[in-house]
């Protein structure tokens, strides 16, 4: 099975949020609204007994970064927290999006220019295209 990338991931939260200013791995720091997304923990093959599986998991994170206001930082991050538990059934560039397991929706506080930061985790869960 080829595994979801971050990219795809990415693209995906920008069709689905509307907001073009997502990158993978990585966040632009320069700005003030933006959204990074991240690999949680290492990736693990899922071990079926008897077959292989169909489906995969991703286990991402999504760093929000949403101006100097807590509150408007609140409701973006509770949006998008939404969103995630909305997804189903969603076709990436090589896979379709399942649902995904909203795990946590945290405030990290302000970075050092004033900014809100949320940590937003989630599973996803996956298969390739052509299994559909």
């Amino acid at each position: 099975m080829n595994y979801l990338t971050m990219l795809e991931i990415a693209d995906m939260f920008a069709d689905s949020l509307d907001f073009g200013n997502i990158t993978a791995n990585s966040i632009d720091g320069t700005q003030n609204k933006t959204i990074g997304i991240y690999q949680r923990a290492d990736f693990a093959p899922r071990e079926c007994i008897g077959t292989d599986s169909s489906y995969e998991t991703a286990k991402v994170r999504l760093l929000l970064r949403w101006g100097n206001n807590p509150a408007e930082a609140e409701q973006k991050a509770s949006e998008i927290g939404g969103t995630v538990q909305a997804l189903r059934d969603i076709p990436t560039a090589e896979h379709i999006i399942k649902f995904a397991d909203l795990k946590a929706v945290r405030y990290l506080g302000k970075d050092e220019k004033g900014i809100c930061e949320y940590a937003i985790d989630a599973d996803i869960i996956y298969s390739e295209r052509n299994e559909e």
